[in-house]
């Protein structure tokens, strides 16, 4: 282990200037670096990761309290990204602790003006907003939606319009990137209304949704293990997960150690779940890793029959098998991608493509994919994706099905490329398509991510 910072502020700070930006990656190389107790590691966790949710809106915010004509130093603004993120988001964080903590970070080699300067913005925009107030928040520029029932509101606008600039507000507001937001826009009924719903749930905190292993255990038997432990569960909405109602670290949870549940979404659970699968059969898995679906279609199999997992490199794979020992999953075999083409043509009877994305269903999970977000990078992944949904084709045998499943909500990564393999392979017909939109922001039992998934049967 190596010296460096152990303060949670002092963590998420370094986090927050990796200059690769990869802020998830980074701290995460930090805790591995040093001994740092769960409690602060969890705060560091949150505070970084809800600078980069928030980080479009904590500007705006900031933007509107900063006098300062010079540009503000890129470390300094992280400081105030942190600094407001506290006083705005974290009611269990005082505001005093939270301001005096963001000056000592500017430190001496900041200046005293540029301590000054922290402290005064800090304490500005705390003294506009008024406490958090319960209620779907109101679209207006003076209102901070904290969370899809709960808001604050500003002596004065710190948004845009949202009348007259209806994409700049919902960007603003709701820390989207601008190609998004006006995307979003055109995309979802009823306008702004209808793109609150989903941008409002990209700022939510997940909880740790669990599938049940039904190899080994039941919802029920799980829900006790738990509640013997003293964790708070709900059986989930869709009767094959747990989802954790408080925060927990899931590495250390026994019944994750002992293989009877995977941490998977109920959105991913939902595509294996629609998937027509039965014991015996002879599936492949094109995209594998980290192996979530592969161990779900291995259960739906009864652990009876073949299941071909194949990914790009050897240490996505190590996760397959891991995974796979954990849950005593014992039917599945691993192959590198460059080896597929080997793999006899038309004698898989299911064959499941779930393909690399964008990300824009799972913004609440991948806070970094938002600012990755790009047209040019979406047109390139769905030519990408019509590449693998014609590679997995060449396997599927004579009345077999090929599944294909993003976490996207782009019709572009959804739709139109089943539209356009539709288009190039006559002998296969489209059964069914579902594309969801997040849901369940206020109550984990129903809590899910976005996402798409397209049965097409040969």
């Amino acid at each position: 282990m190596t010296a460096g910072p152990s303060n949670p502020r002092d963590l998420a700070l370094a986090a927050l200037c990796d200059r690769a930006g990869n802020v998830t990656a980074h701290l995460d190389r930090l805790l591995s670096e040093q001994a740092v107790e769960p409690a602060a590691a969890g705060l560091a966790w949150e505070l970084a990761m809800g600078v980069v949710r928030r980080r479009g809106t904590l500007d705006a915010v900031i933007d509107a309290f900063c006098q300062r004509a010079a540009p503000t130093p890129r470390r300094v603004r992280e400081v105030l990204r942190l600094g407001a993120y506290q006083v705005l988001f974290l009611d269990r964080i005082p505001v005093f602790a939270a301001v005096d903590e963001a000056v000592k970070q500017v430190g001496v080699r900041g200046g005293r003006a540029m301590r000054g300067f922290v402290n005064a913005v800090l304490r500005n925009i705390d003294r506009a907003a008024s406490p958090v107030q319960q209620g779907p928040p109101e679209l207006a520029g003076d209102v901070l939606p904290v969370a899809p029932d709960r808001f604050r509101r500003f002596d004065r606008a710190v948004f845009p319009d949202p009348t007259a600039d209806p994409s700049g507000y919902l960007a603003a507001a709701c820390s989207l990137p601008p190609e998004l937001a006006g995307r979003w826009l055109k995309r979802f009924r009823g306008g702004l209304a209808g793109a609150m719903g989903p941008a409002l749930h990209a700022n939510a905190r997940p909880p740790i949704v669990l599938r049940v292993n039904a190899l080994r255990a039941t919802v029920e038997q799980v829900l006790r293990r738990l509640a013997a432990e003293g964790i708070d569960a709900v059986a989930h909405a869709n009767g094959l997960s747990v989802a954790l109602t408080s925060h927990v670290d899931i590495k250390r949870l026994d019944v994750l150690a002992e293989g009877l549940v995977q941490p998977q979404d109920p959105s991913a659970t939902a595509v294996v779940a629609a998937a027509p699968i039965e014991p015996g059969m002879n599936v492949l898995d094109l995209c594998a890793a980290p192996g979530t679906k592969t161990t779900h279609l291995a259960e739906r199999m009864a652990n009876r029959g073949r299941i071909v997992a194949a990914d790009v490199s050897d240490e996505k794979l190590a996760r397959v098998r891991d995974n796979c020992r954990r849950m005593g999953v014992e039917i599945v075999e691993t192959i590198p991608a460059d080896r597929v083409a080997a793999l006899e043509a038309d004698s898989f009877d299911v064959v499941l493509v779930d393909a690399p994305c964008s990300n824009t269903g799972v913004l609440a999970r991948r806070p970094e994919a938002r600012w990755r977000f790009d047209p040019r990078q979406v047109e390139s992944l769905a030519r990408d994706q019509q590449l693998l949904l014609a590679l997995g084709a060449e396997f599927v045998r004579p009345g077999g099905a090929l599944v294909y499943s993003t976490c996207s909500m782009e019709p572009q990564e959804n739709e139109q490329v089943v539209r356009a393999f539709g288009r190039q392979h006559g002998h296969f017909s489209l059964r069914r398509q579902v594309r969801t939109a997040p849901a369940g922001a206020t109550d984990p039992a129903h809590w899910s991510d976005g996402g798409a998934f397209a049965i097409l049967r040969r």
